[in-house]
């Protein structure tokens, strides 16, 4: 029976551990499950940030080139060269007019740059000197030709009759008085616009939903996700016998991966899908479809925080027997190094006659704070507040009541502010006091009511009532400040309430900045 007594809490402890494993291993499931979301979410969202700014220079620039497209024909149907080759068609004066669109489609993105006649004839081109030029052909069922002879559209996407090259087409009437003599048109390709942007995940899509400009040739004439169902007629006119086919893009249905993304119909790769349209051009938008690879990995990602979280716990769970009763002995030692612990770093942090901040721990508190002000735009304001002829106190009622009339001024600053502010003492009876997220206007009200408390009430010592007055200088953070110029400027403002009559709230704004002495 003695042999056996010792194995029994033993096997008992073996029971109880293995019933807290299996309990604990659905758990580490869920946390690996939970810790992967977690981390995938902050990846894509960070992904989306700079890609969603991204998109927006991207649109901003296509838009002031688009606009100067758009108002390239209105440039052409005024010019003189063009007017004349119209009005006198002489052999010189259409080259000289040929020259100038030549020079002209030199200074746009565009690729052509044609005047038609009223019959619909290209009697003039930017292209005439090259063998492909166009001039001569006759565009008169074209829509950019014949909605602008009676006032619609002036734009146009389309394959070109003859070279077969998707683009899109700019057009204006040309007019002299209340006549319309022929149209100026703009031809700029697809593959002309695709040249401007850099990034692959950039696509462009038409108003009909259709993606007509992509780096990526397997994305060209698919139709986006929620397209317009297009016409027969307008579809051959539009897109010739391109098939248009839908992009097959389908919301990820994955437990791990966040919303908002989605799978291309053949491939197992997240893509993060983004638009941005500009008011100014409702007939394109924009996209990104940014492949995230990254996002693949999740599976094996979960298995290794299961491994890692459910090794952990095992092992914690099997070592807890152990740790609880080296934990019974040493729990009154840690508790005695704690508290002697809290008590040195008071002491190390804290003036020893006012309780508050010594100087030490304030600059490194304002230091942290003055680098979240600089980083996230945070109001921060820094005071200096000093008892006005305070060696009169002391030479007056001794020592002692000097010392009294500190602990005063710290305890009423410290119950008038609030949580996140702190106060500090920097000299002998001169105080800090840091404001975070402290407007001027804000900070202006709490050190005036401080000064007028101090001005009003007193405090006593020896049965009897000691009233002082303070001086409070004040500065704002800006984006060139350290802990040593904020407080210089703050120490410039009181100096300036000392040298104003004291009793005074100074603020000193950046021009004030001059590091002065305390009066």
């Amino acid at each position: 029976m003695k042999s056996e007594h010792p194995q029994r809490p033993f096997a008992l402890a073996v029971v109880v551990l293995t019933l807290l494993v299996l309990a604990w291993l659905p758990v580490a499931w869920w946390l690996s499950a939970t810790m992967t979301r977690a981390e995938a979410r902050r990846n894509v969202d960070d992904i989306r940030t700079r890609r969603v700014e991204m998109l927006k220079l991207q649109t901003s620039g296509f838009t002031d080139r688009w606009r100067y497209l758009t108002t390239s024909p209105e440039i052409i149907a005024n010019s003189p060269a063009v007017l004349r080759a119209l009005a006198a068609p002489t052999h010189e004066h259409v080259n000289e007019a040929n020259h100038y669109l030549g020079m002209l489609i030199e200074r746009t993105i565009g690729d052509t740059i044609w005047v038609i006649s009223t019959e619909g004839r290209i009697i003039l081109a930017s292209d005439a000197e090259k063998p492909t030029t166009l001039q001569g052909r006759t565009l008169s069922d074209r829509t950019f030709f014949h909605d602008v002879l009676i006032g619609r559209s002036r734009q146009f996407f389309g394959h070109g009759i003859y070279t077969g090259q998707p683009g899109f087409y700019f057009s204006v009437p040309i007019r002299v008085g209340d006549s319309i003599v022929g149209v100026a048109a703009i031809k700029v390709r697809i593959d002309t616009l695709d040249a401007l942007f850099g990034d692959p995940s950039i696509l462009i899509s038409d108003q009909h939903g259709v993606v007509v400009m992509s780096k990526n040739p397997e994305l060209l004439w698919h139709t986006l996700p929620g397209a317009k169902v297009v016409s027969p007629s307008l579809r051959a006119q539009r897109y010739g016998t391109l098939p248009l086919q839908p992009l097959g893009l389908a919301p990820v249905s994955s437990a791990l991966l966040p919303a908002g993304l989605y799978h291309k119909a053949g491939s197992e790769t997240p893509y993060l899908f983004l638009s941005q349209q500009d008011g100014s051009n409702a007939r394109l938008t924009l996209h990104m479809l940014v492949p995230l690879p990254e996002l693949n990995r999740l599976p094996a990602q979960q298995q290794f925080y299961f491994a890692l979280i459910g090794g952990s716990g095992a092992l914690a769970l099997a070592l807890v027997t152990l740790l609880l009763t080296y934990l019974r002995h040493i729990k009154r030692l840690g508790r005695q190094l704690a508290d002697a612990n809290r008590e040195l770093q008071r002491q190390a942090d804290s003036d020893f006659l006012t309780g508050c901040a010594n100087r030490r721990k304030f600059e490194r508190m304002l230091n942290a704070e003055l680098t979240r002000s600089h980083r996230y735009g945070n109001a921060l304001t820094v005071a200096i507040i000093d008892i006005d002829f305070f060696k009169r106190i002391n030479d007056s009622y001794g020592h002692p009541v000097g010392d009294a009339g500190l602990v005063y001024l710290a305890r009423t600053v410290t119950a008038a502010i609030r949580d996140g502010d702190l106060l500090g003492r920097i000299g002998g009876e001169e105080f800090a006091l840091m404001l975070p997220q402290t407007s001027l206007q804000d900070a202006e009200t709490v050190l005036q009511r401080l000064r007028t408390t101090f001005e009003a009430e007193g405090f006593m010592a020896g049965g009897r009532r000691i009233g002082f007055t303070v001086s409070i200088g004040y500065a704002a953070a800006v984006a060139a400040d350290d802990i040593e110029s904020l407080l210089q400027r703050a120490d410039a403002a009181l100096y300036a309430a000392k040298q104003g009559g004291r009793n005074r709230v100074c603020f000193s704004a950046v021009a004030d900045a001059v590091p002065q002495p305390n009066a």
